[in-house]
């Protein structure tokens, strides 16, 4: 995978200066181009050129997520681990960071997600040398005492609560459950309810979970703006070059055997809500470049606004309030589905009848080729439009970069969406879209003799 990516985007390239990769050539999907390098230490270094004068968006990415959490009872510590990175350095107190970042003109913010980790900055772009400074001081030197973890676990706990309580919440991390018994896929971003209950007495683990995870050669930093290349690089050179890693590397992720079979779990909401249905199937990882593509494209013809489905469900006989979800590549295999809002418990039995026959339809090669156009042509807009700042731009290589380790990925996965054609799409749903192989979590009030999974 990795190789037919690199192979795309960054053969026949000019030669690059001592330390850098080859320049990607145009004529990818990605709109801008992208000049990867690299330190000594591993560290992987980004740098796009793009038309926003003055202005820039700064990232420091890892490829670390939920997937990594990997030791019983220790799940949410990525997430956890992006509220600790504001604690600040004994050079540079988290007070100072703030109200520096803040005089520069810069907007900061984080994101954790299964497989990535990112904290970016966004503003002038003559702060970037200082940017540079202060973010390879903040990775190199991250400290906090134990009353520091002790207040995040707090905060943490709060933001489970405020999220964790909402039904479309609890239904997706049902269906983790079910899909999942021993890759940490089986739980949320947030981590499990207990897990994060139990953060505070988690100090020494969390020390060594940032020690393995967040070193050099497992992560990026990506600028998107208008600034002078050889400049910012050095800047990072200089402030990133003396990291090194100080402990072993992660223990491996352990691979989740196939399914034994359909699996269901229904579930009581203690609040008044509709019923929700989640319903999926476990398909290949980014790996599978071919197979990743034909998620890619099949989602929004299966389950989007357009889709016969969702005319059918929402629309027509009024069964279902949305068909909602999405569809965002993994590292490793995950699921594929979608989240249906129910109108009232009664309309469950037929809403999911009408999905098995859609599925049916598309195994059989009953394809609607003019809406399979279309939402190809959609897959691929859909990039260029939402990569129209630096910002936006920079968010989409962070996450494709997370799954394949290079920027390339993105590229190889966007033409390989170009060649979906509907017997593709039929003979995916052959092999993976079957009963064997699916999940389906319900969250409504329990009806008598239907608790419980099986």
């Amino acid at each position: 995978m990795l190789a037919v990516a690199l192979t795309l985007t960054l053969a026949a390239a000019p030669a690059a200066p001592p330390g850098a990769f080859p320049t990607a050539p145009p004529g990818g999907a990605f709109p801008w181009p992208v000049h990867r390098r690299a330190l000594d230490n591993g560290l992987g270094v980004l740098l796009v050129p793009f038309d926003s004068p003055g202005y820039a968006a700064y990232f420091t990415f890892f490829r670390v997520g939920s997937r990594d959490e990997v030791e019983p009872g220790r799940s949410g510590l990525a997430h956890f681990f992006e509220h600790l990175a504001y604690r600040g350095t004994p050079a540079v107190p988290a007070a100072r960071w703030e109200e520096e970042t803040k005089g520069l003109g810069l907007e900061a913010n984080a994101f954790t997600d299964d497989d990535v980790t990112a904290f970016w900055l966004a503003g002038p772009a003559s702060a970037l040398p200082r940017v540079a400074e202060l973010e390879g001081d903040r990775f190199r030197h991250l400290a906090f005492s134990e009353d520091d973890f002790q207040v995040e676990a707090r905060t943490v706990l709060g933001e489970l609560a405020r999220t964790g309580g909402s039904p479309d919440y609890r239904v997706e991390a049902a269906a983790r459950a079910l899909a999942f018994g021993r890759h940490p896929y089986r739980h949320p971003v947030l981590g499990a309810d207990r897990d994060v209950r139990e953060l505070a007495s988690g100090y020494r683990a969390a020390l060594e979970f940032y020690a393995r995870h967040y070193r050099p050669e497992n992560a990026f930093v990506l600028v998107v703006g208008d600034f002078d290349e050889e400049a910012v690089f050095e800047a990072i050179r200089r402030a990133y070059g003396p990291w090194k890693a100080t402990a072993p590397a992660p223990p491996p992720v352990p691979p989740e055997p196939p399914l034994a079979g359909p699996k269901e779990a229904r579930q009581a909401f203690p609040a008044a809500a509709l019923p929700r249905v989640w319903t999926g199937w476990r398909t290949p990882g980014a790996g599978d470049l071919e197979a990743t593509a034909a998620q890619l494209v099949l989602w929004p013809y299966l389950f989007g606004r357009l889709s016969a489905l969702n005319r059918q469900l929402v629309l027509e006989r009024g069964l279902a309030q949305s068909l909602g979800g999405e569809f965002q590549p993994h590292r490793d295999p995950f699921l594929f589905g979608c989240a249906l809002v129910l109108r009232d418990a009664e309309a469950e039995g037929p809403a999911r009848a009408a999905v098995d026959a859609a599925v049916a339809d598309l195994a059989a090669g009953r394809i609607d080729a003019a809406l399979l156009a279309d939402v190809k042509a959609n897959v691929q807009s859909g990039l260029l439009m939402q990569t129209d700042t630096a910002y936006r731009s920079g968010v989409w290589l962070v996450y494709h970069t997370a799954l394949g380790g290079e920027p390339g990925y993105l590229d190889a996965l966007m033409a390989a969406a170009a060649r979906v054609g509907p017997d593709d799409l039929a003979a995916f749903a052959r092999r993976t879209l079957v009963p064997a192989n699916r999940v389906t979590a319900i969250l409504a009030p329990a009806s008598p003799g239907r608790g419980g999974a099986r």
